[in-house]
């Protein structure tokens, strides 16, 4: 959700995160840690697994991060900076037998005195891994927390990792796809269709108001959010001769001049989008997954003849 209200307003359809190669991604995908809970409490090292199993053949990996929330408390405070560091699993170890063998991928000091709500860390390399073996060796991510000085620190004092759903992995990745048919597909999800309005009264080609509110047309369960958005729509006679504040192409000129002369040879231009923006979404896809995607061309911000 965070994610979804940061880039809710933005002028894009990318996802321009300092420190992540996001922008060019257009879809981003969460996941949740699926470990268990680490049964000492004085642990010093933890496992992250997160079920992440397929990603589309035709989606580009951008980027990754995990994100983790930090427990505000005075446990470590007489630690001014802890550092943590991101292990990428490539195979686990055998109790006994052998150690795991371990990638750094990330890492990063932070400040105890000025500890914020979450820390988020790059993982790309973990990903970009698990995508050339198919996702087969997925062995997760081993979290580690040390003091400037070398000495390990307890990970429950530090992170919470008890509530699955305050540790994520968002996966950024780009369709390649940017053209309106992406979501007409996603929209025949709904069982309802969705009526027409009446006509308005033919006028100077002009945009008109059209909120589009997804509880009325049935994509509510689905799409969380937002509930709607003002998607505007053009309407409007293209007629000779045309007013000066009219968006017009120079081929449109001439194809209504043409019309004034002769109508049946030739059709009056027509008042469509000239520009639009996008307009993100936040929904659950077809395998249960929340996704944070930017739509282009979903609201229209002026007319014109064409």
């Amino acid at each position: 959700m965070d994610l979804y209200n940061s880039m809710s307003n933005a002028m894009t359809t990318h996802f321009p995160l300092p420190g992540l190669h996001t922008t060019s991604a257009n879809t981003a995908k969460t996941y949740y840690n699926k470990g268990s809970a680490p049964l000492n409490t004085k642990s010093k090292k933890y496992r992250l697994q997160f079920d992440i199993d397929f990603i589309p053949e035709k989606e580009q990996i951008k980027a990754a991060e995990v994100r983790f929330t930090m427990l505000n408390n005075k446990v470590q405070r007489n630690e001014e900076f802890i550092h943590v560091i991101i292990h990428d699993i490539i195979q686990p170890g055998t109790k006994g037998v052998s150690k795991p063998i371990l990638r750094i991928i990330d890492s990063k000091s932070i400040n105890m005195s000025k500890v914020s709500k979450s820390e988020s860390f790059d993982v790309t390399p973990f990903i970009e891994r698990l995508s050339k073996n198919k996702f087969k060796e997925n062995h997760g991510i081993l979290v580690q927390c040390v003091t400037l000085s070398g000495s390990q620190i307890r990970l429950l004092s530090v992170f919470d990792f008890v509530s699955p759903e305050k540790t994520l992995l968002l996966v950024y990745t780009d369709d390649g796809t940017s053209e309106k048919s992406t979501l007409e597909r996603m929209m025949r999800r709904s069982k309802r269709s969705v009526g027409h309005s009446q006509k308005r009264a033919k006028k100077i080609c002009q945009r008109y108001s059209m909120y589009v509110d997804f509880k009325e047309v049935g994509f509510n369960d689905w799409i969380k959010a937002p509930l709607g958005y003002e998607a505007f729509y053009c309407q409007g006679k293209c007629s000779f001769p045309l007013a000066s504040h009219i968006n017009a192409s120079n081929h449109a000129v001439m194809q209504t001049l043409m019309n004034n002369y002769n109508p049946a040879l030739v059709p009056l231009s027509c008042c469509v989008p000239t520009k639009q923006s996008s307009q993100t979404l936040l929904y659950v896809d077809v395998d249960g997954k929340l996704v944070v995607k930017n739509y282009p061309d979903m609201s229209v911000d002026e007319c014109g003849c064409r």
